[in-house]
């Protein structure tokens, strides 16, 4: 018979490697498919997840991939500042893992939508971004070159 008087156990919480890493292949898969030149960034890499070029120009650029399940992103405060201008980041939404419906992806520059992240009081360094933030930027590729 178990003791009342225990605490409810936490459940663990589920490592986000697995949804980072899928985001990051479905944009590659995405980019590849969409004709242009794209390589994975090492595992760790400060910055960026991935190289993006046109077959046009050598010149290649960083993005970052933010890859969630639900309808909201974490996001680091310092990628959404003056010197984090240009930053292009691609937001992942996987879904759940039994859902059907496609994998969508919204394009931005960070500084177009640096006002929307969301920075609790006791949150330094961290914030978040809702899909009702970003969602206008929607399968918004023209945005990596703009």
């Amino acid at each position: 018979m178990a003791d009342n008087n225990e605490p409810p156990q936490k459940k663990p919480r589920r490592s986000g490697v697995p949804t980072g890493n899928a985001g990051e292949y479905f944009v590659m898969g995405e980019l590849l498919r969409r004709g242009y030149d794209a390589q994975l960034a090492d595992r760790n890499t400060k910055d960026y997840d991935v190289l993006v070029g046109l077959s046009t120009d050598r010149a290649l650029r960083k993005v970052q991939v933010k890859s969630a399940r639900g309808q909201t992103w974490y996001v680091s405060l310092d990628k959404f500042t003056a010197e984090s201008r240009d930053q292009v980041t691609i937001f992942v939404l996987l879904g759940k893992e039994v859902a059907r419906k496609p994998v969508r992806y919204f394009i931005v520059k960070n500084h177009e939508v640096a006002t929307q992240v969301r920075n609790p009081a006791n949150w330094r360094k961290y914030a978040f971004m809702r899909l009702s933030a970003i969602e206008e930027y929607e399968d918004r590729w023209d945005v990596l070159f703009a």
